[in-house]
């Protein structure tokens, strides 16, 4: 091999021996793959400064090292799955290039290049995108929309699926008659006035307390490198979720240095639509209004074309489980940081957290902050007290402490006693923007109205846990059914599954200030006779597993007293 590579005028030391075999050495530039590499990323940096006629050049220099398939004469499963990839990097390289010939105006000659390359992979939908952009500039709508059916066809017969929404949009306007917008990949590499770094996160929350161990989690998890990492918390609300974002993404700063977006959702008051989500982002990074385009599908990959090269953090507070959050998602190395009240782990790849209420050490410190140090630990048992009835919950203890601030005379146990009933536990615990009623209300009324009434008669049962043969007896539903709604409620954190696994099952609990809103529902919605039909269903209920197996068998009563509002079934 030596004398080969000698003979065709290599270096002496090209093949070096090395334990178990031996290595060619080569320089960057002797190698074709490097080569193509180093001409797309001056191809890129081209465009990026507005140069396209050079950037052109540069990636159809970077196209000519392709002088047929890959590997063509190795063989063997490693080969061919290298083949593959340089195969996908030609075709990624080859759009870039004619989607700077279509921003050029070259649609004509670009045509003759399209049709083929369409013919021979109608499923690849960004050549066909192309050719039907270089159609319709050239003014051949027909055969654009021709173009588009073929494709749909081919789709609809390989896979079973319609288009992607962005051809679907494309086809629209073709329809319609209405202007393209240039191609994304290019406006995303193009400068324009006013570029900048954004910094969209909401303050510090100044007495932000306690969750050290869960922000190192989610801190860390944010920081790993590579592909873009989404991480979300989920937990009922006013567990602090939107605090504990805010506090991770702002200590986090320093490890994105092209900016923090933020948005809130409203997925459970007012939702916004991803579609004006990304118009507030794409603004953030100073692109101009009329280089924004219309669709959903056209905004979200002109946000990932932007956001391909950036380290960012992206907050998106009070996600809802219908919300599109996918087209909010960017590309490159940032990082995704989600709230929401359901369970969000339907994103692939996210990490998830449950946030619950504060440990009882830092509920108090919390109430100190609001209400004074001194004043609470005067009062050190009725300050647990007090943190007890509000559940833990971050924002049930600031309006606590907020009513303690604004009655500066009133001790911590009259205010204990205040909130000794259910009844005016929550209206004592709502006070301005800190309602403890409507957070949860706006909840509650994402249910479906079947698993609002089992919620609510859950809550009636005055257990510490509720067995699965109760929440069978007290449901409208066979048992198949009443288990969905079930998931469904713990899913919304308004019920947890405990740790203490019964024999018959498992065990749901309520959070306790939970559990006092439901009751005051129940209170409205069911009237005086709903706690005795509860203790009715509850008493007539078998037990066990036979309660799980479709409610047969005999009936027999419960094995412990249940006390339904001071009702007792026996």
């Amino acid at each position: 091999m030596r004398n080969a590579f000698a003979a065709a005028g290599a270096p002496v030391d090209l093949i070096e021996t090395e334990q178990g075999g031996y290595r060619i050495r080569l320089d960057e530039d002797d190698l074709d793959a490097h080569a193509f590499e180093k001409a797309v990323r001056r191809a890129r940096e081209l465009t990026a400064a507005g140069d396209l006629e050079s950037a052109s050049a540069e990636y159809q220099r970077a196209l000519a090292f392709y002088r047929g398939q890959p590997l063509a004469d190795i063989s063997g499963p490693l080969t061919y799955a290298v083949a593959a990839h340089w195969e996908e990097r030609r075709f990624s390289v080859l759009e870039e290039w004619l989607d700077i010939g279509l921003t050029l105006g070259r649609h004509a000659e670009l045509i003759s290049e399209l049709k083929p390359l369409v013919a021979e992979y109608p499923m690849r939908e960004r050549l066909c995108a192309q050719l039907m952009t270089a159609l319709y500039q050239s003014q051949r709508r027909a055969e654009a929309l021709a173009v588009y059916r073929n494709s749909r066809m081919a789709q609809i017969k390989n896979l079973g699926l319609e288009p992607s929404t962005g051809l679907q949009e494309l086809h629209q306007k073709i329809l319609a008659g209405e202007p393209i917008a240039p191609p994304a990949s290019v406006v995303a590499h193009q400068p324009w006035p006013g570029a900048k770094v954004p910094a969209q996160l909401p303050p510090r929350i100044k007495d932000f307390t306690g969750r050290r161990d869960l922000l190192q989690r989610i801190t860390s998890d944010l920081r790993a490198g590579g592909e873009p990492r989404v991480v979300a918390l989920a937990g009922c609300g006013g567990a602090g979720k939107t605090a504990l974002a805010i506090h991770a993404g702002l200590a986090l700063q320093q490890h994105f240095p092209d900016g923090q977006l933020y948005a809130d959702l409203r997925g459970h008051t007012d939702p916004v639509h991803p579609q004006e989500v990304l118009l507030g982002f794409l603004d953030a990074f100073g692109v101009p209004e009329q280089r924004i385009p219309a669709g959903l599908a056209a905004r979200a990959a002109l946000f990932r074309s932007i956001t391909a090269s950036k380290r960012l953090l992206i907050v998106l507070d009070d996600v809802a489980e219908s919300t599109r959050y996918e087209a909010l998602l960017p590309s490159g190395e940032s990082a995704v940081l989600c709230t929401g009240r359901a369970s969000l782990l339907k994103i692939p790849g996210l990490t998830e957290y449950r946030v619950d209420g504060l440990p009882t050490d830092e509920a108090l410190d919390l109430l100190a902050s609001l209400a004074g140090v001194e004043r609470v630990f005067a009062e050190v048992d009725s300050a647990r007290r007090i943190v007890e009835l509000c559940g833990h919950l971050p924002l049930a203890i600031r309006a606590a402490g907020a009513r303690l601030r604004a009655r500066p005379h009133c001790t911590l146990r009259g205010f204990t006693d205040r909130l000794a009933t259910w009844r005016d536990r929550i209206a004592e615990l709502s006070i301005g923007s800190l309602d403890m009623g409507a957070r949860l209300d706006s909840t509650v009324e994402q249910l479906s109205p079947l698993a609002y009434r089992l919620w609510l008669r859950l809550s009636m049962c005055d257990v510490d846990s509720v067995p699965e043969w109760m929440a069978f007896a007290v449901s409208d539903r066979p048992g198949e059914d009443t288990q969905r709604l079930l998931d469904s409620l713990v899913n919304a954190h308004l019920l947890t599954v405990t740790q203490d696994r019964g024999p018959d099952g498992p065990r749901y609990s309520f959070n306790p200030l939970v559990r006092d809103h439901a009751r005051q529902r129940a209170a409205t919605e069911f009237g005086a006779l709903a706690g005795q039909d509860v203790v009715d269903r509850i008493a007539l209920a078998p037990s066990g597993r036979e309660g799980t197996a479709g409610m047969s068998g005999a009936l027999l009563r419960p094995d412990k007293e249940c006390t339904v509002y001071g009702t007792q079934a026996v």
